[in-house]
């Protein structure tokens, strides 16, 4: 383990910027729906306080498998 660093700016009431040494991430929401979206391409939604989430990397959104194409 080692020293880790965040740094967040709260930008009205529901947007929030988050920055670490690793990098970027801006989430958006509420006491209940969260939604945050990071550098690396990657979108979580979380219902907060259940512990219930979804991520999902933005690359694979919208994209044909390009295996079933050439067939």
């Amino acid at each position: 383990m080692g020293l880790n660093f965040r740094k967040s700016f709260k930008i009205g009431k529901f947007l929030k910027i988050n920055k670490n040494k690793k990098g970027m991430s801006v989430s958006v929401g509420g006491k209940k729906l969260q939604v945050t979206l990071n550098d690396k391409k990657k979108l979580t939604a979380s219902l907060l306080g259940t512990g219930i989430s979804y991520d999902t990397k933005l690359d694979n959104l919208g994209k044909k498998d390009s295996k079933k194409d050439s067939k």
